[in-house]
Order: structure tokens, then sequence, then C-alpha cells
């Protein structure tokens, strides 16, 4: 995988941040209010210019707010989502959020974001301690969950994996991709009932999709449960057909549309 779009998607779902826009020119922005006074006005700044999408213009507020405050966290992180969002300089990101953590031990996201970046550098091992210890602080963090538990599997706990998907499926019954990796395991393990119920929430899921129904008939098929797997396939052909019908609906030639639109033309 490719770091810098692994990053993107996760940033996506942690960044927080609220916006007011900043004009640029040459490299240089042009501030829309006075200048800032302390570490967090310019932080505060920074954070709008992010919802804004202007992570250059934020990544300049950040660093000053750094300069005036160097023993808080918070720019720090900032200024390694910035740096994500741009240039991906990784020997900036890391130092960063390594500073952190250190200084915000109680940061979950700061933890979250170190573990992302250490995962994506092959460190599973400090990637799966810094996760561990983002949902300690903040047990709702799902990518952060999901991430761990691949990791977990990655590194043959296999055990601490499923427990960790289960867990994930708990706070997020929807999370489709913990529901597949669940089932997964835990067919390969013999536990056919529990693989089961993670297939069947699958396709609960989208209804009208046939290809998850017939993806549970395949497991009926693969673990001996014949009848249940023709019904699955009697279901997916069912659902398959529904929305061919529903594709095929009759088309007005041109004159008769022409005749809907102007019921005198002859």
């Amino acid at each position: 995988m490719v770091m810098k779009r692994g990053l993107t998607a996760f940033l996506l779902f942690l960044l927080f941040s609220a916006g007011e826009s900043v004009a640029e020119e040459t490299g240089q922005d042009t501030l829309v209010r006075p200048e800032p006074k302390g570490a967090l006005a310019w932080f505060k700044q920074g954070v709008e210019l992010t919802r804004q999408g202007e992570y250059k213009a934020a990544l300049q507020r950040f660093r000053r707010a750094k300069s005036l405050a160097p023993n808080w966290a918070l720019p720090y992180v900032e200024i390694a989502v910035a740096h994500m969002m741009t240039d991906n300089d990784r020997t900036v990101i890391g130092p960063a959020l390594a500073k952190a953590v250190r200084l915000g031990g109680d940061i979950p996201r700061a933890h979250s974001l170190y573990g992302l970046f250490r995962q994506e550098n092959a460190n599973r091992k400090k990637a799966i301690k810094e996760f561990i210890r983002a949902l300690q602080l903040r047990p709702s963090l799902t990518d952060a969950r999901f991430r761990l538990s691949t990791l977990f599997v990655e590194e043959g706990r296999q055990t601490d994996g499923i427990h960790q998907y289960e867990l994930l499926v708990k706070y997020k019954p929807s999370h489709v991709g913990a529901h597949r990796n669940l089932a997964f395991l835990l067919e390969q393990s013999g536990r056919f009932e529990d693989a089961e119920q993670h297939l069947v929430a699958i396709a609960s899921l989208f209804p009208t999709n046939a290809y998850h129904q017939t993806n549970l008939g395949r497991f009926y098929e693969r673990v001996g449960w014949n009848k249940k797997a023709k019904a699955a396939f009697v279901k997916a052909e069912r659902i398959e057909s529904t929305r061919d019908k529903r594709k095929l609906r009759p088309l007005l030639n041109s004159r008769d549309k022409r005749r809907e639109a102007d019921p005198m033309e002859d």
C-alpha cells in the first residue's frame, strides 16, 4: 500500500477542525483578519484553515504556535497532519508525532496517528503499542481498532485479532470489514455458527445486493450445510430478478413522449 493513500484515508476520519479562508499568492498567504496573539490564537487559526483544506497555510500557524509553546503537544500533532496531507515528509511526520505522544500521552488521536505512521513503516509491534494506548484512552476509535485487529492477525495473534474484531462490531455493527474478516477467521477456526452470524449480518446490511447472499450460500456449501446453501442461492436469484425487472421498465418512443407533453399534437 502506498503510504500517503493509507494515511489520507485515516486522516480524513480523524481530522477535527474549523475554518476561515486564506488567499495565497506566490506561496505566501494573506490573513483575512488581524494577526493572532499567543500560541492558542495561532493554533485556532491553523485549525480553521485545516477545515478549509488549506494545509500549507495551516502549517505556518501550527509552526508559529509550536515556537511560542514548545511543550504543548497539539501543534506537533497538527504539524504532522499538515505534512501528511501535503508533502508527506516522513522525516518531519515521525519526529512530530513522537514528540506529540511524549508531551501529550493522554491524547488518543496522537497515539492513533503515530500507530498509523508506525504501521505504514512496517513497524508492527510499535504500531500495536500505539493503537492499544489510543483505544485505552478512547475505545470508540473504530479505525484504530480495525487496524489493531489486522496487526494482531498479521503477527500470528489470531485470538487477539478475533477479540478486537468482535469488540469492533459491538461498537459499530455496520462495519462490513470487521464482519468479513471475522467470518473468515472463525470459519478457519471451525467456529461455523459464529462465522455464519457475521455473513448473515453483512447480507442484512445490503438486502438488495445479491452478491452478499451468494457469498453466504457459498459459505454454506463449504461447510456442508446444503439446505441452507440452496435457500441462500434462491434468495440471491430472487434479489437479482427483482433488480433486473426494475431495469426493464418500458420506455415511450419519441412520438409518444411528445404526445404526452402536448396532448393536442396529432
